[in-house]
């Protein structure tokens, strides 16, 4: 009777000790992040006070090593991303993050990281979006400073990515079909030699929205996108600014190369510099690619080279970007170059239209090269010291007059009551440029909007896919699918929500309930009076 009552006893005490387990001290219960990692169950918090961190010991796949490896279910979790520092001394990966589900990085610093390949601060790879990494600081790693590759689809927010370098993409790396979500991030001082701060490649389809992308740098001749690079890919870029940048061939603050598309859109793009003589694209260019770049502030962009093209933008070969309601104004082309606003190339066709292109540095206001032909409706061209022509095709209602911006600090490119670009004044009867027609110096911007429809991941899918969004406040959201031809597919209309992130997934049945085939289909949110579609991609 008495062993029974023991093993009893001891039965409860580890009945209780389970039920309270939950949270893991390092140094307290642990001395090491990483062992402290793996010895939690799924839905334990290990908590790291202050204090700096090493332990690169720990292989992951060759002879790379890493500091810490994540378990799924887990939280990690520091003390502040200037109070808990894990330093790697170069002596491999900071965290790896592989074919684990449901985890979290949050509140700490990852440092001094170096492997021959992928020594990333943090890599992940086969990972889906119940992967989040929020409130991290990544500084000074020199191979990369986040990687997502093979699949890796995370949610990355509020995380600082400066000071890191690396071959590709010094903050952030995105490739291999991978689509993160990527929000309210500072991307800032990197240096690499394509995508300084941000490289998109192979199929790759991120969410990149509220970031600051600034001051990276290329580091080797004729490197591609100071700011951002993407190759073969289609990012859903908005709300980003994108500033100061530099790079040594296409685009300083912005390149798509190799069939890339996507969208940009509500960005500005400032002050950036392409500076090879033969570079291209001070602010954005476009190599055999076809965004959608819309709404977006550019100016202040230079291509200083002897032959330097499209101090704003650059279009070269097809197929060409769409350029719409996007305010082009005080960029500069080299002493050679004629495209001070926007030059387009080489049988490029571009799509420009609604847009303020003028008061170039010097250099045209749009020019027309090796047989290019973009098509140009609705557009003010105004102030530019090589000239305000339209070349390429006239589609009606262009005209070239002063645009009449305020001039004033904070609104320097509103546009006053009677500017020809204002809705009532013009033919169009539509404003003209990304920016609204309100001179008041005193006006608070409130948020960009009360709805913001994210983007999808991953994107392409199959047959899954997670359509994310925001509501500032409670309201009703409608989410609707249709195909190409319009056609109703599937209402995944959630109903009425609370304010925060929304998340709804599609699994790619329609109402009936039958697969549907591979193909682009498009999804619009309706919510707090606001209406946005955006496009994905189903391939079996």
């Amino acid at each position: 009777m008495k062993s029974r009552l023991g093993l009893s006893a001891l039965f409860l005490l580890a009945t209780v000790l389970s039920v309270s387990a939950g949270v893991i001290h390092v140094p307290g219960d642990y001395t090491l992040i990483h062992d402290a990692v793996q010895a939690c169950a799924a839905g334990d918090t290990v908590e790291v006070a202050p204090g700096t961190y090493g332990d690169c010991t720990h292989p992951t796949d060759g002879d790379a090593l890493a500091c810490v490896i994540m378990k799924s279910g887990v939280i990690l979790r520091g003390s502040g991303p200037d109070a808990t520092i894990i330093d790697v001394a170069g002596l491999g990966r900071g965290i790896f993050v592989e074919n684990v589900s449901n985890c979290r990085i949050e509140n700490l610093q990852v440092t001094g990281a170096f492997a021959e390949i992928y020594g990333a601060g943090i890599l992940l790879r086969h990972v889906g979006n119940d992967v989040e990494i929020r409130d991290v600081k990544i500084f000074e790693n020199l191979d990369g400073g986040i990687i997502c590759i093979y699949d890796s689809h995370p949610i990355i927010e509020d995380t600082d990515m400066v000071f890191n370098a690396a071959k590709q993409g010094g903050g952030l790396a995105v490739e291999e079909g991978s689509s993160p979500i990527v929000r309210n991030c500072n991307i800032s001082n990197n240096e690499a030699p394509s995508g300084a701060g941000l490289i998109i490649r192979n199929l790759s389809n991120p969410v990149v929205e509220n970031c600051v992308i600034a001051d990276n740098t290329i580091n080797a001749a004729f490197g591609a996108g100071g700011g951002v690079a993407v190759m073969n890919s289609s990012p859903q870029i908005s709300d980003t600014e994108i500033s100061g940048n530099l790079s040594l061939g296409y685009g300083g603050g912005i390149a798509y190369l190799d069939q890339s598309g996507g969208f940009l859109q509500n960005c500005k793009i400032l002050n950036n510099v392409a500076s090879n003589d033969f570079s291209v694209g001070g602010g954005i260019s476009t190599n055999q690619s076809n965004p959608d770049i819309d709404g977006c502030l550019i100016t202040g962009n230079s291509v200083p080279g002897a032959w330097g093209e499209g101090g704003g933008i650059d279009a070269s070969f097809t197929p060409a970007p769409s350029i719409s309601y996007c305010t082009i104004v005080g960029n500069s082309t080299g002493s050679g170059g004629t495209g001070g606003g926007i030059a387009s190339q080489f049988d490029a066709a571009p799509s420009i239209y609604r847009s303020i292109i003028a008061f170039a540095d010097n250099g045209l206001g749009v020019s027309c090269l090796y047989g290019s032909t973009p098509l140009l409706s609705c557009n003010d061209i105004y102030g530019n010291p090589g000239g305000d022509a339209v070349c390429g095709t006239d589609g009606g209602s262009n005209f070239s007059s002063d645009p009449l911006f305020c001039g004033t600090e904070g609104v320097e490119y509103n546009l006053q009551a009677d500017s020809p670009c204002a809705a009532a004044n013009n033919d169009c009867e539509v404003t003209l440029g990304s920016e609204p027609e309100d001179c008041s110096v005193d006006v608070v911007e409130g948020p960009l909007s009360a709805a913001r429809l994210l983007g999808n991941a991953p994107n392409p899918f199959n047959p899954k896919t997670g359509i994310f969004f925001v509501l500032d406040t409670q309201g009703h959201a409608s989410l609707r699918i249709h195909d190409i031809a319009g056609r109703l597919v599937k209402d995944l209309s959630p109903g009425s929500l609370p304010a925060g992130n929304h998340r709804v997934d599609w699994n790619g049945l329609d109402e009936s309930g039958q697969l549907v085939p591979s193909g682009v289909y498009f999804y619009t949110l309706k919510a707090l009076g606001l209406e946005q579609s955006r496009r994905m991609i189903l391939i079996k």
